[in-house]
């Protein structure tokens, strides 16, 4: 009698998580960063379930694509580009993981279908978020807190106390290295100093100027070159987009390395943070870089490879085998690029949709170039989507991080069709000399 009660319990919590999800897309992202912020701190424990294994961010997934899907559903009806790739997308994602179901099993396919649900929540919950002003400040508010929060872990634990990787590594010297975050956490920190750069730049006063630099600080200080890179690009993108918020840069920029070489004269000195040879490292060792080159290859040569693998991907759940170029020793390790794995999965059909829906929002940089249009900060949810698409060159894209992509989506197709209403009354007030790209 219990077991049937506490069941209809879950079952009744489940379903009035997935409607308050389903309603509010801020309760689905704040759900999101919480457990994520709780994960990469602590590290949770999954919990089995028969052979399938479960965390709490695997329930909050699971509410949010069933959530997604909810609000997909309803909105199908007004179809429009990003529907029109969620529903393609959809269907070489689903194929993929049936053939693999009934090619490697259940739990096998399912395991691995984990790493799909970036894209899937981007597509189904996050791209037709609300996006007026007052939402997309508080999207950004919500970034800036968890950004803040990890800031704040990679603090804890530099000071040595057991959070971040040193929580959760699976072994000693990956809690020694002094990266006491992983990458995808030093990426969320990189953009949320963008985020900050963005929010202060109509503001005024001392302090509200120097609010990205500890995010600067701390996504270089973390010592991921790949991070390195994301905000060289955005900076490299501001420059060309946004003179306003370049020069607000290069200030906070300077800033932020005078507290990272602050911070290596100290870790010279200590043996709690990191000293100039490991940042020297970090800078010259490419051995990760042609660990991930030689595995691509393996990938894509393998026998298993054919005309249908190519176009519509591999089976769900094949694992990644290989043998390693160096070693000679067989590797079962991801590909650690997010294009490389959506190919091997979803093929380039797949690939091409993700990369059609990813790039889209870079209309937005046009569109702040152009600067026709009052819009809350359009430059830098194009800078955004740049530096996420370079994350994702060398690391797969975390669900925090293709929540912007997805908000950045909704963004663009909603500056789209104010474009056109503009385009429109124009044409009704009798102004019929019209730029092409005020219609497309």
């Amino acid at each position: 009698m219990f077991t049937y009660v506490a069941t209809i319990a879950i079952l009744g919590i489940a379903a009035a998580c997935v409607y308050l999800l389903a309603r509010s897309v801020e309760i689905g992202l704040i759900s999101l960063l919480s457990v994520t912020l709780f994960d990469l701190t602590f590290g949770l424990d999954a919990n089995a379930i028969g052979r399938l294994h479960l965390r709490a961010l695997d329930v909050v997934y699971l509410c949010l694509l069933i959530a997604g899907t909810i609000r997909f559903a309803h909105g199908i009806r007004f179809v429009n580009f990003s529907r029109g790739i969620t529903v393609g997308y959809l269907f070489m994602f689903t194929a993929s993981l049936l053939r693999g179901m009934g090619a490697n099993g259940l739990f096998a396919a399912a395991n691995e279908a984990r790493g799909f649900v970036g894209p899937l929540a981007a597509l189904l919950y996050f791209s037709d978020a609300p996006v007026d002003e007052r939402a997309i400040a508080r999207y950004r508010q919500w970034y800036l807190i968890f950004g803040a929060a990890l800031c704040g872990v990679a603090a804890l634990a530099a000071a040595g106390l057991p959070v971040g990787v040193a929580a959760w590594a699976h072994s000693d010297a990956a809690a020694l290295d002094h990266r006491y975050l992983p990458a995808s956490a030093a990426a969320v920190i990189a953009l949320c100093a963008f985020f900050a750069l963005g929010s202060n730049l109509r503001s005024q006063g001392f302090w509200r100027t120097l609010a990205p630099v500890p995010f600067v600080s701390a996504a270089a200080g973390l010592r991921h070159r790949t991070v390195w890179a994301m905000m060289l690009a955005g900076i490299v993108v501001v420059a060309f987009t946004d003179g306003a918020l370049f020069r607000r840069i290069l200030p906070c920029a300077l800033l932020a390395l005078i507290v990272v070489a602050a911070l290596v004269l100290w870790g010279n000195a200590s043996s709690n943070f990191v000293g100039e040879e490991e940042f020297g490292a970090s800078a010259s060792n490419a051995d990760t870089w042609e660990w991930r080159v030689n595995g691509w290859q393996e990938l894509l040569d393998g026998s298993d490879q054919n005309l249908a693998s190519v176009l519509f991907g591999q089976s769900m759940g094949g694992g990644w085998l290989r043998i390693d170029a160096k070693s000679h020793l067989l590797d079962d390790a991801p590909p650690h690029s997010e294009y490389m794995t959506e190919y091997l999965r979803v093929g380039l059909a797949g690939l091409a949709m993700i990369l059609l829906f990813a790039l889209s929002p870079l209309k937005l940089l046009r569109t702040a170039l152009q600067q026709d249009m009052a819009f809350p900060d359009l430059a830098i949810w194009g800078v955004i989507t740049v530096m996420v698409l370079i994350y994702g060159i060398a690391y797969s894209i975390e669900p925090e991080s293709y929540a912007l992509l997805g908000f950045a989506n909704a963004i663009a197709s909603n500056v789209h069709a104010r474009r056109r209403e503009q385009a429109y009354d124009r044409v009704l007030s009798g102004d019929t000399e019209l730029s092409s790209d005020a219609v497309v």
